[in-house]
């Protein structure tokens, strides 16, 4: 069996702490709708009720299209295009990483396995120095 050294551990737990980060679903202002071509994770609210969640969106100058995944299972993966006016969009959310909290979470962790090694290393006394002459007068 194959084990990694306890650094190697702690540095892939702080890579996978990265990667996973925090998400905040933020609100878009109607003004700010076209700004980005195309956007990943959207949700969208609108007018008559309905409450779409899109893996990604295209954004045209006065409407939206959305795509969901596909209901047939297959080789490829297939979309569903859902095309909304911003007429009709009562709210538009993207979710974002949130650094803030990813850099808390982050420095908190990365503080704890800091003090535990040094805990750890400063509870491990220290083996007694020899004797200079143990068998021999010293001279």
């Amino acid at each position: 069996m194959l084990r990694a050294s306890p650094g190697l551990r702690i540095l892939a737990g702080l890579w996978w702490l990265g990667c996973a980060g925090c998400t905040t679903l933020r609100e878009l202002p109607p003004a700010s709708y076209a700004n980005v071509p195309e956007r990943k994770h959207v949700e969208v609210d609108t007018k008559d009720g309905q409450h779409r969640e899109f893996e990604f969106a295209r954004f045209g100058s006065d409407s939206l299209v959305g795509f969901l995944p596909g209901l047939q299972e297959s080789e490829f993966q297939e979309y569903r295009e859902v095309a909304i006016p911003f007429d009709s969009v009562a709210k538009l959310s993207v979710r974002r990483v949130e650094w803030y909290r990813t850099g808390l979470i982050g420095g908190a962790t990365l503080t704890a396995v800091v003090l535990t090694a040094l805990g750890r290393h400063q509870a491990t006394p220290a083996p007694p120095a020899p004797m200079p002459c143990p068998d021999l007068p010293c001279r």
